[in-house]
């Protein structure tokens, strides 16, 4: 009989749509406090560990999703911590048989680097660990929460350092709560990412708003993730889903 608990970590895989901050394991999180702790960074995540992991039956919303991601934002506020972080996490998705990841992360300002910091420490801790078996490379995310100006800011910053580490950063993406901003706001940064060279991927129809999705499908991204809400059968329409496969999008996760 076929031991499945050792085949499917041994089948290789491809992971596109890995949220950095999201795939924190409660061991690397465990990490992350010992190593704030022996560098005397106080601990402000306020949470339990468990409070961050969300599984199947959890009654917790989307809106309660976001809020778990802040934890893991609390526990990598320094160059130090947000290497660990990446290194233990390109580890964890080797050892399931991931060959090849595209973490997301947005950039974020703390008192201890600014966003420009924390784009390179992933790209050099990505490139440190070349050596891995998985082959690992980066989109830059811009938060649907962020200001026009905050946007247009993020994407200048990823051309910019798209520049410095071509073999690491590979696209620009709009996440973040759904629910929040208007996708026309983004449009224009999104457009100077792309003309510089970088790949585009969208988070689509994650929620019913038809509109929206028609906008970001007409767009021509080169991949959206999720796409829950397309097919007229799952909140969305025959428009919606008859664009989808016009285009041939591809939909990740």
């Amino acid at each position: 009989m076929m031991d499945f608990n050792k085949l499917c970590p041994a089948l290789p895989k491809v992971e596109l749509h890995a949220h950095l901050n999201g795939s924190l394991s409660r061991s690397t999180l465990l990490e992350l406090k010992r190593y704030n702790a022996d560098t005397g960074v106080t601990d402000t995540s306020d949470a339990f560990l468990d409070e961050f992991q969300i599984g199947a039956g959890d009654t917790r919303n989307l809106s309660d999703c976001f809020q778990v991601f802040n934890i893991a934002h609390r526990l990598t506020r320094t160059p130090g911590s947000l290497a660990l972080a990446t290194t233990l996490t390109l580890k964890e998705f080797q050892d399931d048989g991931c060959c090849y990841i595209e973490l997301r992360s947005t950039p974020k300002e703390t008192p201890f680097m600014t966003s420009r910091q924390y784009i390179e420490t992933v790209s050099e801790t990505l490139r440190s660990n070349a050596h891995l078996a998985i082959k690992s490379r980066l989109i830059v995310s811009i938060n649907r929460n962020s200001s026009i100006k905050e946007a247009e800011a993020i994407s200048e910053l990823t051309i910019s350092c798209y520049k410095q580490y071509p073999d690491v950063i590979v696209g620009i993406e709009l996440s973040g709560d759904p629910t929040i901003g208007q996708f026309d706001d983004f449009v224009p940064s999104l457009i100077k990412a792309r003309c510089a060279g970088l790949k585009i991927t969208l988070h689509c129809g994650e929620v019913c708003n038809p509109k929206e999705v028609l906008q970001m499908l007409r767009f021509r991204p080169d991949r959206i993730g999720h796409g829950v809400c397309i097919h007229p059968n799952f909140g969305g329409t025959q428009e919606t889903w008859d664009a989808l496969c016009k285009f041939q999008i591809p939909v990740d996760r």
